[in-house]
């Protein structure tokens, strides 16, 4: 696929843009991207390379100008005082304290990019937590009493009946067992 501005090299950035429920695409080459005022992420020496880092925190000084109403970050870090602006251009945090002294204004942004600033991986497959694995070894009548529980939660009444209905008949069962014994 052909740049969408030059229409001569091959377009290697995909970048997808919502604003206010507008969807723009637009496919880039390298150099296009590194002359997009998106995309500043030209390194020091001026070269026109381009990497993750640099333009994750390209936007993300973007966002940050274009938000009129952000609180002004922190005007540096106590303990290596790294400023918030040298942060966006290397990419890289000075220490372990910088996380604290930027931490609020980064959540934002890592919120206004993502959507969320939590992690929330995939699991393996097969992957079984352990309360899932103790629910799991719970006898069936205890499995239909907590699902009981959960539908009267969850107001699911009709749900809540056939659980308990379930939970009668096992101990119905159960109960003409031990008569049987005896």
């Amino acid at each position: 696929m052909l740049c969408d501005r030059c229409q001569k090299n091959e377009a290697k950035i995909y970048y997808t843009e919502i604003i206010n429920g507008k969807k723009t695409e637009q496919h880039l080459c390298e150099e296009c991207a590194a002359k997009h005022s998106t995309f500043q992420a030209l390194n020091s020496l001026g070269k026109e390379e381009m990497n993750l880092s640099g333009m994750l925190f390209g936007l993300l000084g973007n966002i940050q100008s274009t938000n009129e109403k952000e609180e002004t970050p922190i005007a540096a870090c106590k303990n290596c005082k790294m400023t918030y602006e040298e942060f966006t251009k290397v990419g890289q945090f000075g220490c372990e304290e910088c996380y604290k002294s930027f931490g609020r204004v980064l959540n934002k942004n890592l919120r206004s990019i993502h959507g969320a600033d939590t992690h929330t991986g995939k699991q393996p497959k097969g992957y079984i937590s352990e309360a899932k694995r103790l629910v799991n070894e719970l006898p069936e009548i205890d499995k239909l009493t907590i699902q009981l529980q959960q539908a009267i939660e969850q107001e699911e009444y009709e749900e809540a009946a056939k659980f308990r209905d379930k939970i009668r008949a096992l101990k119905k069962g159960a109960n003409k067992d031990n008569e049987k014994m005896v």
